[in-house]
């Protein structure tokens, strides 16, 4: 992790602890939710409380750091034949980092003891801060629909003992990211000794009433709440 005084945060939409009913919760814990290519801040927003009906976690949805016509953002780009600069890899990393920091300090937050949930490019930015050299590595994490990029400018501390648990889930039909790199993603990181779950669903690039009820529950048993 960089020094986030010497980076410049992202944009955040901060959702706080709200209840499936609008009401606000007890936010015990910080809950990052991570989207996607060309989608933004608000894309995820709606799953917050879906995924914490009782409002245990203060829910934040950064937004990309390079913008894509027409609306939207993004993390990184890819070239015609996918390669990725990695330059810019790391740096989108270290401006989530600085992003996450920022939010724990004004809020009260310790980022030990967060989970983030990253969609697609955005499971991809999960990882990188996640695993790199440096991190400090939240309670838990959500890899949804994605892919785990390693580029030269951004090492991966497989060595470390406080990897953690993480939750893969990805579409059988995804026509858009294949199913086999969800599934590397479970197999690299089961490899390295990480506890990892993962499930898939016949479902394309997206998110669905079914895999949002797995996650649910699987958050429920791996980083309980007081009071649960």
């Amino acid at each position: 992790m960089t020094d986030g005084g010497s980076v410049e945060p992202l944009a955040v939409n901060v959702l706080g602890a709200r209840t499936r009913d609008g009401g606000e919760g007890p936010g015990h814990r910080l809950l990052v939710l991570i989207h996607g290519y060309g989608a933004d801040e608000h894309d995820l927003a709606p799953l917050a409380s879906m995924y914490d009906p009782d409002g245990n976690y203060f829910a934040v949805c950064p937004r990309g750091s390079n913008t894509v016509p027409p609306w939207g953002a993004g993390w990184y780009e890819r070239g015609a034949s996918g390669e990725i600069d990695g330059a810019a890899f790391a740096e989108s990393a270290d401006r989530l980092d600085a992003t996450i920091d920022s939010v724990c300090d004004t809020h009260g937050y310790d980022r030990r003891e967060a989970v983030f949930v990253g969609f697609s490019q955005g499971c991809a930015m999960t990882l990188a801060i996640t695993l790199r050299e440096g991190a400090v590595r939240p309670a838990a994490i959500c890899c949804l629909s994605g892919m785990l990029q390693e580029v030269d400018e951004l090492r991966y501390e497989w060595e470390a003992t406080d990897l953690p648990p993480t939750y893969v889930q990805h579409g059988t039909m995804d026509p858009m990211v294949e199913v086999a790199r969800g599934q590397r993603i479970r197999d690299t990181l089961d490899a390295h000794g990480v506890a990892v779950d993962y499930d898939d669903y016949p479902m394309g690039h997206e998110i669905r009433p079914e895999s949002i009820a797995d996650l649910r529950a699987w958050l429920s048993r791996t980083v309980p709440v007081p009071g649960t």
